[in-house]
């Protein structure tokens, strides 16, 4: 009978090489399981976050498209049930309102397109006063309005300063002039010249092809146009603002007293004062933002604005365009 002290004498026991060598791969097992457990946290935690910010995006998708339907129905449909009026009575052209829904809130506005400028009508004077307002210079302002001109006519004859097609063809990516009556008001932003103020606003606030005039209804302005009018004045946006909840028309006396003297001169050519919704024509734009839950100091997540165009009819409605972009 072998005892234990003669089997390990005879070479049956562990080394200590390779004891020292075993504790190498167990700890090297080990740190691969911790690695491997790590990066299936890691790929979980990351599949809860996209899982939930897909949820907050389709919330507050669902929210911008709550406060359309809740312009749309303050337009069309004119509440009458009491219970209605206190949150949702008269809605002024282009005044804000906020509504706290379940899973977020919701901002939207109404306004008619009487109270843009019309990119096929407007005086060159109109448009070149808000390219001035951006800070273009008059020669850059210049370019501009010779490129809208020649951008409209059906020729290829070339303005001082325009631009036709075959400097549209030069660009890196090219593309042909409409030589014809704008259809969209975002191809301002086409317009040689019109790059610079690309992402500074919307041309659906500013511009349309529906105000059927050379003038502006101040009684239908869009937060960026009144914007324009009291260049960037928050004091007399706010007054602005006052006044059109307390009465259902501006005079022009009163919009003098609002912007000053000076403005309003410059200004007052291309003013007038309808009473009500002179166009079938409105944009509403309704921003949707979703809550996150359990964040009370930033409660406001995934957002997502709707902007769309309508044309009121005397059975209903028609949308005509439709624009969605997440924040």
């Amino acid at each position: 009978m072998v005892t234990i002290t003669q089997w390990r004498a005879s070479g049956g026991g562990i080394s200590g090489n390779n004891r020292g060598f075993a504790l190498v791969v167990v700890i090297m097992v080990l740190l691969l399981a911790s690695f491997l457990a790590s990066q299936l946290t890691l790929d979980v935690r990351t599949e809860q976050r996209i899982a939930a910010n897909a949820k907050e995006r389709r919330r507050a998708a669902i929210l911008a498209e709550d406060g359309f339907n809740i312009a749309l129905f303050r337009l069309v449909d004119k509440p009458v049930a009491l219970e209605a009026e206190e949150a949702y009575g008269r809605l002024v052209n282009g005044r804000s309102y906020t509504h706290s829904l379940k899973g977020g809130q919701v901002r939207y506005y109404a306004a008619n397109e009487s109270g843009k400028i019309d990119i096929n009508a407007a005086e060159p004077k109109l448009l070149e006063l808000f390219l001035r307002h951006w800070k273009l210079s008059a020669e850059q302002a210049g370019v501009v309005l010779a490129s809208l001109q020649d951008w409209r006519d059906p020729d290829n004859l070339l303005r001082l300063n325009g631009a036709e097609q075959e400097y549209y063809m030069q660009l890196p990516e090219p593309y042909i002039p409409r030589n014809g009556r704008i259809e969209d008001p975002s191809e301002f932003f086409l317009l040689r010249g019109a790059d610079v103020l690309a992402g500074k606003f919307s041309a659906s606030e500013i511009f349309t092809v529906h105000n059927q005039g050379k003038t502006i209804n101040v009684n239908s302005l869009t937060p960026a146009m009144l914007d324009f009018i009291v260049e960037g004045d928050e004091s007399r946006r706010q007054a602005y603002q006052e006044a059109r909840q307390t009465h259902d028309t501006l005079s022009a006396a009163m919009l003098r007293q609002i912007v000053g003297e000076r403005r309003f001169s410059e200004l007052e050519p291309f003013f007038r004062y309808e009473a009500g919704a002179s166009s079938l024509f409105y944009t509403i734009t309704s921003t949707g933002e979703a809550a996150v839950p359990g964040n009370a100091e930033n409660s406001a997540g995934q957002g997502m604005t709707v902007s769309a165009l309508v044309r009121i009819l005397a059975n209903g409605y028609q949308v005509l365009s439709w624009q969605e972009r997440y924040s």
